[in-house]
């Protein structure tokens, strides 16, 4: 009796267990399938995207250099025009003399700063919003680590502080500190004495030593290369620091780029006159070029190229070997991410969710490349293209269908 009391709990154990194991499987069964119908989604918004290219190469300039070696303090920035006969740099004898220099320029600034601030052009409010966006420019800085720039938002924030000051009483002039300032001046000029000074040769963009490079390919070697000697260029430094000299003037506004691309990219300049070109990280300002020369070489499956610009800033004349960005076009629309393209029935779409339903969009392409596609702004539906701004675009999930429910 005992021993069949023991067998039937044991049964009913196992029957037991049985039903949690069924239970827990079905359970885990309807979960994964609530994960598989799990859809990632990404807002479609307006964006702007450029066909661009990223070419190794050189720039050439007409260039001469300046003379002039030794401990020298320079009176113009690095990148800016610059006449014949324009003051560049001075020569010191001296480290206290060089100190003396630099010294003189902050005093001069301030003196500059204090006859600014006495000034009534200005409204109250006004001043306090210029007060509080300087501030703001000034820890934008300081967070950035930007020190160049952080000398003229400082500058400009002590300005309006100023002004503030003068205009609302809190003083009645700067006439003390100015009668301080100038006496300083004075004092500073007479131990700085007359060092002496570094000319232009020319007219033309100067660019200081520090930051100017040579390049040791002349224009012949450039022009006259192959592809294949263009890669061979590339593939080592071929600048070096400007020594002996206090710099060099570029006379030109006039330059060319000398660079190597694919035969697949070289593509992309048929029928095409001009581009823009810019170099990131060095002089991002995108200037017009035109194309001069396309080299192909179908047995390397590489082209060289030669643009030509009529355009300068500051930065340019102090690159050498560099890479660009050539932009071919630029496109407005609205972004879809790639990973989202469908073809259904012929016909390239998206799938997009409305509420707690799946519809299939057509679309459009008027750019992609690997990561996003842009389609026009006038989406429709019932037309060629059905994607409108802030659709829910489906980018990833399983079993998607035309007017599913989720």
């Amino acid at each position: 009796m005992e021993e069949r009391k023991q067998r039937k709990n044991r049964v009913l154990s196992w029957v037991i267990r049985g039903l949690l194991a069924l239970f827990a499987l079905y359970v885990g069964v309807q979960l994964l399938a609530v994960m598989s119908r799990g859809y990632k989604t990404e807002t479609a918004i307006q964006y702007s995207m450029t066909d661009s290219i990223t070419v190794e190469g050189f720039l050439d300039f007409d260039q001469v250099t300046v003379e002039g070696e030794g401990l020298l303090g320079y009176l113009v920035k690095s990148g800016e025009r610059v006449s014949t006969g324009t003051a560049l740099a001075e020569k010191y004898d001296s480290i206290d003399q060089a100190q003396c220099r630099e010294q003189l320029e902050k005093v001069e600034a301030q003196i500059a700063l204090l006859e600014k601030s006495q000034s009534n052009a200005a409204d109250v409010d006004i001043l306090l919003n210029q007060m509080q966006s300087n501030l703001i420019n000034v820890l934008e800085d300081l967070s950035r680590e930007d020190y160049a720039g952080l000398s003229e938002s400082e500058g400009e924030y002590l300005l309006s502080a100023n002004k503030f000051q003068y205009i609302t009483g809190k003083v009645r002039d700067f006439s003390q500190p100015l009668s301080q300032l100038q006496a300083q001046k004075q004092e500073l000029e007479t131990q700085l004495g007359s060092p002496e000074a570094i000319y232009a040769p020319t007219s033309g963009y100067f660019v200081d030593a520090p930051h100017a490079l040579n390049l040791d390919l002349d224009r012949d070697t450039l022009q006259n290369a192959a592809p294949v000697q263009m890669q061979e260029y590339l593939s080592t430094d071929h600048t070096s620091a400007l020594s002996g000299a206090a710099g060099k003037v570029v006379t030109s506004y006039q330059w060319h780029f000398y660079g190597l691309c694919t035969l697949e990219e070289s593509q992309k300049f048929n029928n095409v006159d001009e581009v823009t070109i810019s170099f990131p990280g060095y002089a991002e300002q995108k200037v017009p070029a035109q194309v001069e020369e396309i080299v192909p070489d179908e047995e390397t499956g590489l082209a060289k190229l030669v643009l030509s610009c009529e355009y300068m800033n500051a930065q340019i004349p102090a690159l050498a070997q560099q890479a660009a960005q050539v932009d071919f076009a630029s496109y407005e629309g609205i972004r879809i991410p790639a990973e989202a393209l469908h073809i259904v029935d012929g016909n390239k779409g998206v799938y997009v969710k409305y509420g707690n339903i799946i519809y299939f969009r057509k679309i459009q392409i008027l750019y992609q490349d690997e990561d996003f596609i842009l389609v026009p702004e006038d989406g429709k539906v019932g037309s060629d293209n059905e994607v409108r701004l802030y659709d829910e675009i489906i980018t990833e999930g399983s079993g998607l269908k035309d007017e599913k429910l989720l």
